[in-house]
């Protein structure tokens, strides 16, 4: 699914708009130890939609979130990455990030 296309549909798209402004990406999530731990754990365990969307969803990411302090970004909706730092509305016409050049 997602995982399996990511490297070729996003991490590419990505890494050209991150280092055209000098930088350089790191997606700890992506990280082969902690996809195999994620992996290996129950639905249940990851998120539980009797919650509600904002927080049954990415359940481990927001109790994380708040543990480490950030009880504000643990209640946020979850948004794509160019919703979330707003570069969509920056782009104009038809043309997206993934567009071939």
């Amino acid at each position: 699914m997602d995982v399996e296309r990511i490297s070729h549909r996003n991490l590419g798209r990505d890494d050209r708009i991150i280092s055209d402004h000098g930088k350089e990406g790191r997606f700890p999530f992506l990280d082969e130890k902690v996809v195999d731990f994620l992996n290996g754990l129950a639905v249940n365990e990851k998120m539980d939609m009797r919650l509600g969307k904002g927080f049954g969803d990415k359940l481990l990411l927001r109790l994380l979130a708040y543990r480490l302090g950030l009880e504000n970004a643990s209640r946020q909706p979850k948004r794509a990455i160019q919703f979330g730092a707003r570069t969509a509305k920056m782009e104009s016409g038809k043309d997206k990030g993934n567009t071939s050049l």
